[in-house]
């Protein structure tokens, strides 16, 4: 029971959790090749039931990473890591949801990430393909989003530019779709 304290402590966290955390997502992606999502996939998860998405995202190789549901509302993390053998980089894909109701409305929030830049450029290639336009630019410095619609769904598309400690930069691509 003495040694509660040091499990808890920050010291603990920040030199042993850190890397445990690391070798776990490590470990996590060898078994299972995720698959991307296409938009296609995305605007179906705007409508489909909590149920249909959790078993097509674990059919996808997806893990539900974190779950919150309370009386006017429901979040839902899944996430995957892999790594392209080709290129041997790690692929880093998240898909979150929540879902809001307030007497009898309801929405749904939906956005995807991706570290891949291959990947937000198909996405890109669909959005313009299928007569997505872009109908507003937003620069907030460290990120910038572009709005595509097609008339009916409007789509925003996040670049963001993190920065490490290391002064590595990190670039995440996002969407953001909902109802």
């Amino acid at each position: 029971m003495q040694n509660l304290p040091f499990i808890c402590s920050n010291s603990y966290r920040k030199h042993f959790m850190k890397p445990f955390f690391l070798l776990v997502l490590l470990f996590w992606g060898t078994g299972v090749y995720a698959q991307q999502l296409a938009v296609p996939d995305l605007l179906t998860i705007v409508n489909a039931s909590v149920k249909t998405i959790d078993t097509t995202l674990k059919k996808k190789g997806y893990r539900l990473m974190k779950k919150e549901v309370d009386s006017s509302s429901a979040f839902y993390q899944y996430s995957t890591f892999d790594v392209d053998d080709e290129k041997n980089l790690p692929n880093i894909r998240t898909l979150t949801f929540m879902d809001v109701t307030v007497r009898n409305l309801s929405s749904r929030l939906v956005t995807y990430r991706t570290y891949n830049k291959e990947e937000y450029q198909e996405i890109a290639s669909y959005l313009l393909s299928h007569n997505y336009h872009s109908t507003g630019y937003f620069d907030f410095k460290e990120s910038k989003h572009t709005l595509y619609s097609n008339g009916e769904e409007t789509i925003r598309v996040k670049v963001i530019d993190t920065q490490q400690k290391t002064k590595k930069k990190i670039v995440a691509y996002e969407l953001e779709l909902g109802k």
